[in-house]
């Protein structure tokens, strides 16, 4: 008999194809799970799993080599893989008991089923993966618990410093006027480092948006095909930018002939990227090691996607300027901050048969620190979002860059809207410290439903709300970001019967440089229940509160940027959707 005890994140033991072997795997995982705090009856339960799935891999087994099982643990779950040789075993769509009392077959993989909460079998060319997953029934242990959780955090704050370390290198080393190509060269070898990977290679679409180009492999050796149809599916990069979802691979994975990772001539597991801005694929980022598995750490790619994604978007942007001739005309700096930014806002608003969303913002430069957002949520809601970050130009963009980089990163946290402000400021807080500045924020959740509304603000200005009669102000109780580490922000909670119409802005909608021409908080008042009366439409309402504020600034000196996002509920008068929910302009 020979197990072998594998190093990785949890527990991996190799088994000989036979049933002792199978049976003395089992009895150690099962040990380990012990040791992880799972109650004795969910040990009990996982050890008839796994006696039923090491039975069955080492019955249908074709070959000499080890199987394995692999278990690891979360705070919240229990995820096993069981890997097999077999080459003539399908998993049923749906496992049943046998109709034949006496009859074991099918009863194990019945079994399976009923005591884990998601199963999948996938079947790849020289070996099988069965994984199953468990919701734990059994909580850690406080102190357990509270460790990793510190961990995390800090792994995420180590994360997200790195990524804005970088941001500001790369940005300083574009202004210096280096050749894209070499740029694109030196910062592909500083994320080959960044994601402790074997190669990596960076493709931009060409003009024509045909083709992907190779403008960046590390090391220089590996991915040679220099072109790649951008409409081939059995290619992983052109797969990544068709899916616009990054696409996995491993050593169980099937390349065509024609895929660049099938010349590498080893086992390799990596991700492929899809680059996007402004809404449209530019190009895909691929990276990975030369092993059969690989288990990256979250931080440290989320690291890398998100530098990946301002390389291509500054890349993107360096072509199209070059292309245009624009680079003698203005300022290369301000102008690829510009592109970048606007890159980062959504390209519409989320609408609903219930809720219409429209908003707009106004830079007074070429960029600015103000931003929005509204994204959908797995769970049914969507999150709306207004952030203010002190001062202007080039460094109050980098702020917002950062703000919406750690905002999409914790979106499991948006349903509570003051976690997710919590985190913002943790993350955030000591780079905003160190440049002595802040950010003020707002985030407003609304529910699958659309009748209740969850708000969190930090320094900001108040949300609005109107049923036609009142007009109801919801204030910011916390600070700004980076004011105070370890504040713990309050959240309201608000049930939105009556309410037909919700506005969220910035201070400058009303801040001009005259005390005497200004929008002031009492216009706005009455324009918002103007607005609920007459039943405007989100679109219809946008403008409108547009044009008081052009009206406004062309007779006042307007010295900030002015952003605001409105919701109109179902009994306002609504339209067919509008396709531009989100307009921008600069002044």
């Amino acid at each position: 008999m020979h197990l072998v005890r594998q190093s990785c994140s949890g527990v991996r033991i190799d088994f000989q194809a036979t049933l002792q072997s199978a049976h003395e795997a089992v009895r150690e995982v099962i040990a380990w799970l012990d040791h992880q705090n799972l109650g004795a009856e969910e040990c009990r339960e996982w050890e008839l799993v796994l006696a039923e799935a090491a039975g069955n891999a080492v019955v249908h087994s074709e070959s000499e080599s080890p199987l394995n099982i692999q278990a690891t643990t979360t705070t919240t779950g229990v995820e096993v893989r069981v890997t097999d040789h077999s080459s003539d075993f399908d998993w049923p769509v749906k496992a049943s008991l046998p109709e034949d009392d006496e009859s074991e077959h099918g009863r194990g993989l019945f079994i399976i089923e009923s005591l884990t909460d998601r199963v999948s079998y996938l079947r790849g060319r020289e070996e099988n993966v069965l994984h199953l997953q468990r919701d734990r029934r059994t909580p850690p242990r406080k102190d357990d618990d509270a460790a990793a959780t510190l961990k995390v955090m800090t792994a995420e704050l180590s994360a997200c410093y790195e990524m804005l370390a970088n941001i500001f290198r790369l940005g300083a080393d574009a202004a210096r006027d280096i050749p894209a190509d070499t740029l694109a060269a030196n910062w592909l070898e500083e994320l080959r480092q960044l994601a402790a990977a074997d190669f990596l290679s960076l493709r931009m679409m060409t003009p024509d948006g045909t083709q992907l180009e190779r403008i960046a492999v590390s090391p220089a050796t590996s991915f040679v095909t220099p072109f790649l149809d951008v409409s081939s599916t059995h290619l992983v990069e052109s797969r990544a930018c068709i899916s616009r979802q990054d696409q996995w691979f491993d050593g169980s994975s099937a390349f065509d002939g024609a895929d660049p990772l099938s010349h590498l001539h080893q086992t390799v597991s990596g991700v492929a990227h899809p680059l996007e801005s402004g809404g449209e694929v530019i190009g895909v980022i691929t990276f990975g090691v030369n092993k059969a598995h690989w288990e990256p750490k979250a931080a440290e790619i989320n690291v890398v996607r998100s530098l990946g994604d301002f390389l291509g978007t500054l890349l993107h942007t360096l072509r199209r300027r070059d292309e245009a001739n624009h680079s003698r005309l203005i300022k290369r700096e301000l102008q690829i901050a510009a592109d970048i930014q606007r890159s980062l806002l959504p390209v519409e608003l989320p609408q609903s048969a219930v809720v219409q969303s429209a908003g707009h913002l106004t830079s007074v430069g070429e960029v600015g620190g103000d931003f929005l957002d509204g994204i959908p949520l797995a769970d049914g809601g969507r999150l709306f979002v207004i952030a203010d970050v002190m001062g202007k130009g080039v460094p109050a963009a980098l702020f917002a860059t950062a703000f919406r980089s750690n905002l999409h990163a914790h979106l499991s946290l948006a349903a509570e809207p003051a976690k997710l402000m919590y985190q913002l400021n943790r993350s955030l807080f000591t780079e905003l410290d160190r440049a002595d500045m802040f950010i003020t924020a707002q985030l407003a959740y609304l529910s699958p439903d659309s009748l209740t509304l969850r708000t969190c603000g930090a320094g900001h200005g108040p949300l609005l709300l109107s049923d036609g009669v009142e007009v109801a102000e919801i204030g910011s109780d916390g600070p700004p970001l980076g004011v105070s580490e370890e504040y713990v922000f309050p959240q309201h909670e608000i049930h939105l019967k009556g309410i037909t119409h919700i506005l969220m802005h910035t201070d400058g909608l009303s801040d001009s440089t005259s005390s005497e021409v200004q929008i002031t908080r009492e216009m706005l008042h009455h324009w918002l229940r103007s607005t609920s009366v007459a039943g405007l439409d989100a679109w219809a309402a946008r403008d409108s509160l547009r044009q008081m504020h052009r009206v406004y600034h062309e007779s006042a000196r307007v010295r900030d940027d002015a952003t605001f996002i409105i919701l109109a509920r179902a009994h306002a008068t609504l339209p067919v959707p509008c396709p531009q929910s989100l307009s921008h302009a600069s002044r």
